[in-house]
């Protein structure tokens, strides 16, 4: 019996020693999670928000966001979204719009242009947490129709 305890404790040890080390970097990138959304907005309510990605209590390291919407000049650089407004940051804290004439990457036409963005946590007016991605249909006067939609893929860890 002493024997096997011994040879027991050897394999232990011998398992431990030959283990190898993980640093912490590497054990973050282990840990994140890449999650992917998408939706069609037909219907959202005049001035309705939508929670469209909310990681709470886990947070979004960087994510990457589109939408399509109506503008008026759907060329590279030009307006941000016409009607839909994407907030992103921390659920019961700060929320930024994130959406900005940068945004708009000139795809599309007027009827449906498509927008994207990046975003980082901590970087560009973004809480160093953030866990929501926030849909809101800026147009007060009526729902929005099947050519608006989000998609979005986030690291969350």
């Amino acid at each position: 019996m002493k024997t096997h305890m011994t040879v027991l404790a050897g394999l232990l040890l011998t398992s431990v020693a030959l283990s190898p080390t993980v640093s912490s970097e590497e054990q973050n990138v282990r840990a994140t999670q890449l999650i992917s959304a998408s939706s069609m907005l037909t219907g959202l309510a005049p001035g309705a928000l939508f929670p469209f990605v909310d990681t709470t209590p886990d947070g979004i390291v960087r994510a990457h966001i589109a939408i399509t919407d109506a503008t008026a000049d759907c060329g590279s650089g030009a307006a941000p979204p016409a009607n839909i407004v994407v907030l992103a940051g921390e659920a019961g804290g700060t929320l930024v719009s994130v959406m900005t004439a940068a945004t708009n990457t000139g795809i599309g036409s007027e009827v449906q242009c498509v927008f994207h963005v990046t975003i980082k946590a901590g970087q560009d007016g973004l809480p160093a947490h953030v866990t929501d991605i926030v849909v809101v249909n800026a147009n007060n006067s009526k729902a929005l129709t099947g050519i608006n939609t989000v998609t979005a893929s986030a690291d969350v860890r």
